[in-house]
């Protein structure tokens, strides 16, 4: 049965992040959209992040600031202590449009799918750079690589990660390409929207360590043959835009 005010769980995970995290905290606490239960999970910070998260704690439903085994655990700290129908994860240096959760909720009322993706934006020193849309035909990829499922717009029902597990966290960078590949060959469905749902700063840590992460997607696929050409044009375009740069 459809319900039109679910509970949605946002996760925000961070480690030093004081420059960036309130910003994306009121992102969270300033929705249209209001049956909310945000969860924070700070991974020991000692720059002033933990002060932030406390100016705001009577307004976040659970917290804690303790050291973890990387960011696939701390997702996974995250969404044990979740309770909502629909879980969004949003990092503690992105932001989400005031509108994010209440174009999601309505989404699950019209079609009540396993997953919801939206579009996200980039930006550059204040500048809007570029938008990527999600990957209506991401079956069509998924096996080899990992097509436009922006993460940080990304909500996934609860019961998925009931019923697939959690993020596996021996990957340090492809973490949500293995656990949108699960879900795949699970058979869940994923409905979209073209609507910016949240934002980003260009870089972040794949395409910092984006060689690795090339790997990473690598040992995930399915389609071996698919994905070592996709490794190794990934490879190639890195080198060139090295040597450009």
């Amino acid at each position: 049965m459809n319900n039109d005010n679910p509970l949605v769980s946002i996760i925000t995970v961070s480690f030093n992040s004081v420059k960036t995290i309130e910003k994306t905290i009121l992102s969270v606490l300033e929705q249209t959209y209001k049956n909310i239960e945000y969860i924070i999970i700070d991974g020991g910070s000692t720059d002033g992040t933990v002060d932030i998260i406390k100016k705001y704690s009577d307004r976040i439903s659970y917290w804690v600031s303790e050291k973890d085994e990387g960011i696939s655990d701390a997702f996974n700290k995250g969404i044990l202590a979740s309770h909502g129908e629909i879980i969004g994860i949003i990092n503690s240096d992105d932001w989400y449009e005031q509108d994010a959760i209440q174009i999601i909720a309505d989404l699950d009322y019209k079609n009540s799918a396993d997953l919801y993706v939206g579009s996200l934006r980039y930006w550059n020193n204040e500048q809007k750079n570029h938008t990527i849309y999600p990957a209506v035909n991401y079956k069509w990829t998924i096996s080899f690589r990992m097509p436009h499922l922006n993460h940080p717009a990304s909500f996934i029902k609860k019961e998925v990660y009931n019923e697939i597990g959690l993020f596996n966290t021996k990957y340090k960078y492809a973490m949500d390409y293995d656990l949108f590949l699960r879900a795949y060959l699970r058979g869940k469905r994923a409905s979209f929207t073209n609507k910016v749902i949240s934002n980003m700063i260009t870089g972040g840590i794949s395409k910092i360590h984006d060689k690795e992460a090339y790997r990473e997607v690598f040992l995930i696929s399915k389609n071996k043959i698919l994905g070592a050409i996709w490794y190794l044009l990934s490879l190639l375009r890195r080198a060139i835009k090295n040597i450009f740069k």
